[in-house]
């Protein structure tokens, strides 16, 4: 105790030590999977795992594959300790990652301040890969490019460790050089903290390396299988020592369901874990009945497991200070962890280990006993550390880590099973077998899997791909492999365990022709495998609407007593439309905005994919004036009085359907209550809530309406036949039932390549949830899932008078494809990549590349269209750009970036946060 107090003394009288000067470096976008196994698990060069670029959504880390469930949902590596008796922290949860590209030089600094980018790449090597060089000759990119000079480890013919002489060798394959594979697959990469500002913690940089491997076994042997392996090598680049230094593990660990998780520690094993507090997993994330459990292993030994809060377990550290106390085993204010209860300020004595005791036999302190009620568990949060250590100018030091998994035939019994892998790999890496082990393959017993559909070399126009193949007997799982590149060295991996999959959106290029190959594997339950599929490809586009101006955007188009364009600059007007531009900004009259419950641009009109072509408007009727001529309904995720008939004051149309060839139909208004707020069966002028609402750069407070979603119906009358039902169930304020409305269309998905139907969704309120592209989700084609309010910025309580119309109009497509259209041809090399970083604070570097030469124009437009900056316009070379976008005298908010060449157009979006 007296120790922690000096320390935090010491903290504030100490001398600040020379800081590390932090570059203006992009975050790293690299990422690749560790897939071999049983486990699929995404790297990112960020100091973040299973969770950062593209996997925000707990599909980081899947295991076993066939379960199709993850056990965590984010994690990262927390280093912190002090220099020259500075405090400094680099670490990575969420967002504002700490660790960007790259090597550092002497004194720790960068190689280019201002760009990481030239080292944003994972590496990724298997045992399967070095078999076919040995074979053929041939060498994946990775295995051609590893890089020596960086310090991936590589011998040469003799088995000697390669001594890299120069920062850019790599390895010298025709010599006899060869990567080394841990395992069956392994990823190198090398980060730094001193690329930028560490905005999280608000230290200076540490001058920290990080040289960072990670790997996974194909393997017979269960544990193995369904287990991660990693290595963080810390070289300290800075000129002092790094002294009373941690290293640690943080995770959000949401074992399936994260609503029902308890945490605890095996001191004698190094293992932090998380395991189910009751019996069952709950769907749709959760295992079901014999739910695993999931641990970190430190295999160089453990001195700090905490929940790492501040009273609540679930606080985050909010500095530098506070996460420091943490890697320390102290809450992040700096009191001590205390045995029993919360471990909170309670009168047992001070440890660095919550919840030590063993949840099977309940001996000692865990969640299983800690005399506090909760049966069901929660969502938890850990951070597993080091004991302190120093580094010396230029010294390194290795940390070790395991992730494994154990389940067994109930959720105390998965403890048990985790606590018998932990051993396994404790004992592999105690005699060196463990990162000293080449291995192939699982061994193949199933038969290659038939493919379906689509045919080969098919298009796909404006549907999400779906691909079958035919079902393999004693398969589990299925692996689908997807890629724009013949040889598949760039990957994106979707497991299975149906015959079947629909590629997801995110995993495909939209607004531009993009040929994709794809291939199946299946798996069983004994980890045998399959030969691959044949290989297929086909190409995709589908247009996804842009929520700018060009034509895009919730117009007005009459309001009594208003001057319709007034201003000839007004985007609605400048498009030809009869109207001045609504969508977060003023109307003419400036008495309300049209907004949603995150003040979200892209959510007004969410599903983008399913109203392509489609108009939308809003009408304020003078026969929707009385109480219960205009209908809709609370429904959805709502308070108590779910399903409460409701009257609006609006008419919802959708004025382009295509189905219905192009005649009107009106929508059934969905409304969704704001949080805690009363319903109310009469929805007109009522503002339950206020919200924050930027107005043309201004945040306001304005009161705001309930949230509305406007639904499809089920035919096209089916608006009528939902007034009829909501009547005949007593009118605004009584209860819809479903299940006794008469309604009994059901609607119907159908595979494209296998002819099987299925239900889409248990029928409800005449809506159509089979909209269009007939998938099973809930689409909401006017306002997506938040739907979309009217905030009140005159103050005068009312809501747009009768008379007012607001129109949602969809944007023309950036190339002009329908279903029957020819599919556009593209030059291969015609692409605008992504913005990095994005949000991004200062700057932002937009790539592109150019097919041919010629005439470029890349510009910047606000969410009204308008024009703020030309990046650049003028006559380019063929092949890859880049731009700056400088923010510096932009505010905050969501930009387009349009590039226009040779008669083409691509958009991106970035965010600039202040």
């Amino acid at each position: 105790m007296l120790r922690h107090l000096v320390l935090a003394l010491a903290f504030l009288l100490a001398v600040p030590a020379l800081a590390q000067v932090p570059g203006t470096c992009a975050l790293g976008t690299a990422e690749r999977a560790l897939d071999v196994s049983r486990v699929y698990a995404r790297l990112f060069n960020t100091g973040s795992l299973f969770f950062g670029s593209s996997t925000t959504n707990g599909t980081g880390y899947i295991v076993p594959i066939q379960a199709a469930a993850s056990p965590v949902f984010a994690a990262g590596i927390w280093v912190g300790g002090l220099v020259g008796g500075d405090l400094r922290v680099a670490g990575a949860r969420y967002e504002d990652f700490e660790f960007w590209p790259g090597p550092l030089d002497d004194e720790a600094t960068l190689p280019d301040p201002d760009d990481c980018s030239a080292f944003d790449r994972i590496w990724l090597v298997s045992a399967g890969d070095l078999a076919r060089y040995e074979a053929t000759g041939e060498a994946t990119d990775d295995l051609a490019a590893w890089p020596v000079g960086l310090g991936a480890e590589t011998v040469d013919a003799g088995g000697n460790p390669v001594v890299p002489t120069s920062r850019e060798q790599i390895v010298d394959l025709a010599a006899g050089e060869r990567p080394v594979v841990f395992g069956s697959q392994t990823a190198f990469w090398v980060m730094n903290d001193v690329g930028n500002v560490h905005l999280s913690s608000q230290t200076e940089p540490i001058g920290l390396e990080v040289q960072a491997t990670a790997f996974a076994v194909a393997s017979r042997e269960a544990v193995l299988d369904r287990a991660t392996f990693y290595r963080y090598r810390l070289v300290n680049r800075n000129a002092l020592p790094f002294e009373e230094a941690r290293f640690g593990f943080w995770q959000d660990p949401d074992l399936g369901d994260a609503s029902d998780d308890f945490a605890g520690v095996d001191t004698t094993r190094s293992l932090g874990f998380v395991y189910n507090a009751d019996a069952f997993d709950e769907p749709p994330f959760g295992y079901g009945e014999q739910p695993p459990a999931f641990g970190v292993d430190f295999l160089d030994g453990l001195e700090v497991f905490s929940s790492c809060g501040n009273v609540s377990p679930f606080d985050p550290p909010l500095s530098g200070f506070g996460s420091y106390n943490c890697l320390r085993g102290l809450w992040r204010d700096g009191t001590p962890i205390t045995e029993n209860g919360t471990g909170y300020m309670t009168d047992g004595p001070v440890t660095t280990f919550a919840y030590p005791g063993d949840p099977v036999t309940q001996q000692f302190w865990s969640e299983e006993n800690s005399g506090i009620d909760r049966p069901t568990g929660g969502d938890r949060r850990s951070i597993s550390a080091s004991p302190a250590f120093t580094l010396a100018p230029g010294e390194t030091r290795d940390f070790h880590l395991a992730l494994v998994f154990g389940q067994g035939t109930d959720r105390l019994d998965s403890v048990t099973e985790l606590r018998t892998a932990s051993d396994l790999v404790q004992a592999a890496y105690n005699d060196g077998s463990l990162f000293d082990t080449v291995l192939p393959d699982s061994p193949v017993v199933l038969a290659a899997p038939r493919l379906i559909g689509p045919e080969d070399g098919a298009t796909v126009v404006d549907v999400s791909p779906r691909l079958a193949w035919g079902a393999v007997a004693g398969a589990v799982y299925y692996r689908v492999e997807l890629s724009r590149s013949p040889d598949f060295a760039e990957r994106e991996v979707i497991f299975t365990t149906e015959p079947g999959a629909a590629v997801p959106l995110n995993l495909l290029s939209l607004n531009a022709l993009t040929g994709y190959v794809w291939r199946v594997r299946a798996g069983d339950a004994a980890d045998g495998i399959s030969p691959f599929s044949e290989t297929r490809s086909f190409e995709f586009y589908r247009y996804l609407f842009d929520d700018f101006g060009r034509g895009v955007g919730i117009i007005e188009t009459a309001s009594p007593n208003t001057e319709v364009c007034p201003d000839a600059d007004d985007p609605g007007c400048a498009a030809g439309y009869p109207g001045n531009t609504v969508w977060l900004s003023p109307n003419a009259s400036a008495d309300y905005v049209v907004t949603n419950s995150d003040n979200d641009l892209f959510d007004l009109l969410q599903n983008g994919d399913t109203i392509d072509g489609d108009n939308f408007e809003m009408r304020f009727m003078d026969a929707c004036a009385s109480a219960g001529a205009c209908l809709g309904i609370y429904a959805g995720a709502a308070p108590a009085g779910n399903d409460l008939i409701v009257s609006v004051p609006f008419e919802l149309w959708n004025t382009g359907a295509k189905e219905n060839g192009e005649t009107p139909v009106r929508m059934i208004p969905i409304v969704r209550p704001l949080r805690d707020t009363e319903l109310s069966a009469d929805w007109a002028d009522t503002f339950p809530g206020v919200q924050d609402v930027v107005v043309d750069g201004e945040e306001l407070e304005p009161p705001v309406t309930h949230r509305v979603l406007g639904m499809m119906p089920d035919r096209e009358t089916g608006y009528a036949l939902f007034e009829a039902a909501a009547n005949g169930f007593g009118g605004p304020g009584a209860t819809y039932d479903p299940e006794a409305d008469g309604d009994t269309q059901e609607d119907i998905y159908t595979d494209p390549f296998t002819g099987a139907t299925s239900p889409c969704r248990s029928q409800n309120y005449y809506v159509d949830f089979c909209y269009r592209d007939g998938n099973d989700r809930f689409v909401a084609p006017l306002g997506g899932l938040d739907g979309i309010q009217l905030a009140d910025l005159a103050g005068d309580g009312s809501t747009p008078p009768a008379g007012t119309v607001i129109r949602f109009d969809a944007n023309e497509r950036l190339l002009p494809v329908d279903a029957e259209d020819d599919v556009p041809a593209q030059p291969a090399a015609f692409a605008l990549g992504a913005a990095y970083p994005n949000p991004f604070r200062s700057s932002a570097t937009v790539p592109f590349e150019l097919g041919e030469a010629g005439r470029v124009r890349l510009a910047v437009l606000d969410v009204l269209g308008r024009e703020v900056a030309v990046l650049h316009e003028g006559v380019l070379a063929a092949g890859a750009h880049r731009a700056t976008l400088d923010g510096s005298r932009l505010a905050s908010g969501v930009y387009l970036v349009v590039l226009e060449a040779g008669g083409q157009r691509q958009a991106t979006r970035v965010l600039l946060l202040r």
